[in-house]
């Protein structure tokens, strides 16, 4: 029991009682440090008692800051704390860019270890223009169940058939050297969540992910990514297409994916794939009733395929709730903006009928003739609308009914 001296207001505790932090299980001290911006800091409660003194040795998650890698050299710092780790080490995030190419055989000595040490998250984040670092093959063989490479050659063996535990994978900017393996099956069955951005070498193999539930794509050439590997993916919910601004080549064929596709929720995609409807005027997909977001990118009222896209998704998506429009930046040609108009007033349009959109967001908008039409043909035509919010170009100015 805690007692107030006569010269203190300071409580006293007797000896033999712990105090709470000390009582505390292994698994929630391990929390606790966890939650610390550095290793450094966790390695610091040590000083707390003699039962903490050594817990931040076995902590099962490693973390190293940038901050903590510019004040000491990082891989002293990583050699010491591997050293004096004991236990299993289940996820690691490394900030590698400080290290040169010609120190990378140190980071597969620590790869190594991970690999030997139950590791089931793992980031290498590779984020300035330095040298890739080439993942070792004994990796490929580790039962991990998150991935995230930045900057990164992934050149699996030939005997490589996919990870099968993974459950997320985030590649940005990684070199797929897959080629040996290109006429065979990537087992990912755990699947979830798949992050593409600015990936070189996209593989040819089919990909197995019945439980994929989430996929985004961020690419430069289109050439290089099949979409075909995802017919099977059956159970997505939420799917971002983007490319690049000056990506001319000829739309991708969103028809017969969008067939597959019929849990989907939240469909995010730029002009480039937008147009793809336009293209395919004979044939539409099947009625996407579980839609109820969809973000547009790079959207630009002076085409008429696009216009002519995104009704047809409003045909195809009678659930639709929420809208988000971000228009492009170019200027506005009007004597191309007249001819469109005559379009979009056409009988075609007033046919759509209602739809129970609820929000619309449209940013970088410019006040012309066409998207001021737009804006009156969605107030006509949703009775549910609750909010409606217009950004004029990059200024925070909103109007709101």
């Amino acid at each position: 029991m805690a007692m107030i001296s006569r010269d203190s207001k300071r409580p006293y505790v007797e000896e033999d009682q712990l105090d709470g932090l000390t009582a505390l299980p292994i698994s929630v001290k391990h929390h606790i440090q966890e939650r610390l911006s550095s290793m450094e800091e966790a390695a610091r409660m040590s000083i707390l008692s003699r039962p903490w003194r050594y817990v931040w040795a076995s902590i099962p998650k490693l973390v190293f800051s940038a901050q903590v890698c510019q004040r000491k050299l990082l891989i002293d710092v990583i050699d010491t704390i591997l050293l004096q780790h004991h236990g299993a080490i289940k996820t690691f995030v490394l900030e590698i860019s400080s290290i040169p190419p010609s120190k990378h055989s140190v980071i597969d000595q620590w790869m190594l270890l991970l690999s030997r040490n139950g590791i089931m998250n793992l980031n290498l984040l590779n984020l300035q223009d330095a040298a890739p670092y080439i993942l070792p093959s004994y990796m490929y063989d580790v039962e991990i169940e998150s991935l995230c490479l930045a900057n990164c050659i992934f050149k699996p063996p030939c005997s490589f058939r996919g990870f099968h535990k993974l459950k997320s994978l985030s590649l940005l900017k990684v070199v797929l050297l897959l080629d040996d393996i290109a006429a065979s099956f990537l087992w990912m069955p755990y699947l979830v969540i798949l992050q593409v951005n600015a990936c070189r070498g996209f593989p040819n193999a089919k990909i197995y992910a019945p439980r994929l539930s989430q996929v985004y794509f961020l690419t430069r050439r289109t050439k290089t990514l099949d979409l075909g590997h995802f017919m099977d993916c059956r159970k997505l919910k939420t799917v971002r297409l983007v490319s690049s601004k000056k990506n001319q080549e000829k739309p991708v064929n969103l028809t017969y994916l969008l067939n597959c596709w019929t849990e989907i929720l939240n469909f995010t995609m730029d002009n480039y794939y937008l147009k793809s409807f336009a293209t395919e005027a004979e044939r539409l997909p099947a009625y996407l009733n579980n839609l109820k977001v969809m973000t547009l990118f790079e959207f630009d009222f002076d085409d008429e395929d696009q216009i002519f896209s995104l009704l047809r998704m409003f045909i195809l998506s009678p659930n639709l709730n929420d809208l988000h429009l971000v228009l492009s930046s170019k200027k506005k040609d009007v004597g191309v903006e007249v001819n469109v108009i005559n379009h979009f007033e056409g009988p075609f349009y007033r046919t759509l009928g209602v739809f129970n959109l609820e929000r619309l967001t449209v940013k970088n908008f410019h006040g012309s003739r066409i998207e001021m039409l737009f804006v009156r043909f969605v107030l006509a035509s949703a009775p549910s609308l609750l909010q409606s919010t217009i950004l004029i170009e990059d200024v925070e100015s909103v109007d709101q009914s």
